[in-house]
């Protein structure tokens, strides 16, 4: 039982109880299209928010033939998200933002206040819900995961590990480090989620990392 504040049994399941538990709810959705700088295709995006209120971003792009990167990233009272495509393919990158922070109090409905005041829930939270987890993490984590879901899907951004390319440039041999990123591309019926490369370099494989990591991820019909 809760000492202060409501229990709301989920969809899912699980309880929801405050002022125990303080949901992560959307704070602002952001569309954006790339932009060309030479061959690569970027696209980003800055939200501010306060530094003290927690966060975390999901992620996705609109269907490209090769994988485009995804990425978020905060800096006091900002995060950016970001994607690229280091093939010339240019996208649309949507990203979800959640936070904890004060929610605006609605015209009608509920509200749920903290013990110190603070406004949690409304009838118009979107609260976050429903985590996906794609890959297992080890050997078939990380790089190795290439998953296609039915419906849109977000991921949170992470690293899964990195390549060493080695190539020729006028008669010399040069090695290049490709950064493994997340990609989650959304083809209007399904999203495809896998290792990103930060790079387009051919050549020959050198060695190889895999952190070996699961992705998180969200379907976003509910935020859309």
């Amino acid at each position: 039982m809760a000492d202060y504040g409501a229990m709301i049994l989920m969809e899912n399941g699980n309880p929801f109880v405050t002022p125990q538990s303080t949901p992560f709810c959307l704070y602002r959705k952001v569309v954006v299209n790339s932009v060309a700088n030479g061959t690569f295709h970027s696209a980003s995006a800055a939200v501010n928010l306060d530094a003290s209120f927690p966060a975390i971003a999901f992620c996705k792009t609109n269907y490209t033939n090769q994988p485009t990167v995804v990425g978020a990233a905060r800096s006091g009272n900002n995060i950016s998200v970001s994607s690229g495509n280091p093939y010339g393919q240019a996208h649309t990158l949507t990203a979800y933002i959640f936070a904890i922070f004060p929610q605006t109090l609605p015209q009608w409905g509920f509200a749920i206040w903290d013990a110190v005041g603070k406004l949690v829930l409304t009838n118009e939270s979107r609260v976050l819900s429903d985590l996906v987890t794609i890959g297992t993490p080890g050997n078939s984590g990380g790089v190795n995961i290439d998953q296609t879901l039915d419906g849109s899907y977000a991921v949170c951004p992470g690293i899964l590990g990195s390549t060493l390319i080695q190539f020729m440039v006028q008669g010399q041999p040069q090695i290049i480090a490709a950064t493994a990123y997340t990609g989650c591309r959304f083809n209007g019926t399904t999203s495809r989620i896998s290792a990103a490369s930060n790079s387009n370099a051919s050549g020959s494989v050198v060695g190889s990392t895999n952190n070996g990591n699961a992705i998180i991820a969200i379907k976003t019909e509910a935020y859309d």
